[in-house]
């Protein structure tokens, strides 16, 4: 079985990664999005499957550009391609590619099919507190995400589990769905479901902006959940005397009766939890328990250290 792989990111290198493990497929060339500039110095950095694919031998290809790109098309044609398997590429495909391998163009989508279509899949399942969601084995065609489901893999989300979490349980099952299903799409033994499409939902690429956290308006799950899709980026943040305070290890605790009115939503408050001291933020319906946090221009710390150098922290209120 012979195939081209698009990929660009971490996640697309380790899916790459696993498919090379297996001696019936041949990748015969990737392609991933062009070098970009990175740090202080502006170098140009390769991305992490091209640096994969380097490590292997496997020819790479970086254009600008796929559409009217006849000489990548015709780099294409030449392989005699099966497949193209797309992960993660960060580019629309357009039809002429998708119709150079002989079977089909395939593409690993993040989420259950047709919810969350888009650039951040498992970000918003996290986000909106979803407790499954799953990979999608897909034909591909010009539109966002939007073709005939071949085949769906589903995982569990707990309630501990951040981004980084979810994408190492895709990792674990796609790779042997995949390779089943391209099987079967070769012996003609597979049957594809139309997506329902008026049941579509969609999702953005993140901004850092979707960080910014507001404990007056925002339930203490829904700031949580926020934690958790958006770590390790952008993270949750607010202003701590007018300096960037990032919440980087967190909890909650429902309890819309914790604090009398006194308090107000907002206040940094410390209470007792099995037998601890804690340190936490009034929410909505409850208390974010602070472990790690970060303030601009310092390292991250345990919230305890925190508390050493800026005393007035108790005494705060994030307005």
């Amino acid at each position: 079985m012979k195939i081209a792989f698009f990929g660009t990111g971490d996640f697309s290198r380790n899916i790459l990664e696993k498919i090379l493990e297996n001696k019936e497929v041949e990748v015969k060339l990737v392609v991933s999005q062009p070098d970009k500039p990175f740090g202080r110095k502006q170098e140009l950095m390769p991305t992490p499957v091209k640096v994969l694919a380097e490590e292997k031998a496997i020819p790479v290809l970086q254009p600008e550009k796929l559409r009217n790109n006849i000489e990548f098309f015709n780099v294409l044609k030449s392989l005699d391609l099966d497949f193209i398997v797309v992960v993660a590429y960060g580019k629309i495909v357009p039809n002429e590619v998708l119709d150079a391998p002989k079977y089909s163009c395939i593409n690993i989508h993040g989420s259950i099919l047709p919810a969350y279509r888009g650039a951040s899949p498992i970000q918003e399942s996290i986000k909106n507190g979803d407790k499954t969601t799953g990979v999608t084995i897909m034909f591909m065609s010009a539109g966002m995400d939007e073709w005939d489901i071949l085949a769906i893999e589903k995982v569990d989300i707990d309630i501990l589990d951040r981004t980084p979490d979810i994408f190492k349980k895709f990792e674990n099952i796609s790779v042997p769905v995949l390779l089943k299903t391209l099987q079967w799409v070769m012996n003609g033994t597979i049957q594809w479901i139309p997506q329902d499409h008026p049941k579509a939902t969609y999702c953005s690429k993140i901004d850092k902006e979707f960080g910014k956290t507001d404990f007056k308006n925002e339930s203490v799950t829904q700031i949580y959940n926020k934690y958790r899709a958006y770590t390790p980026w952008p993270g949750i943040y607010t202003y701590y005397n007018d300096k960037k305070f990032d919440i980087t290890d967190c909890f909650f605790e429902e309890n819309e009766l914790a604090f009398d009115e006194d308090f107000q939503l907002g206040d940094v408050v410390e209470f007792e939890d099995h037998g601890k001291n804690q340190i936490g933020i009034l929410c909505k319906w409850g208390i974010l328990i602070l472990y790690k946090v970060k303030l601009e221009g310092k390292k991250e710390m345990p919230i305890k250290d925190f508390l050493n150098g800026n005393k007035d922290f108790l005494e705060y209120n994030f307005s």
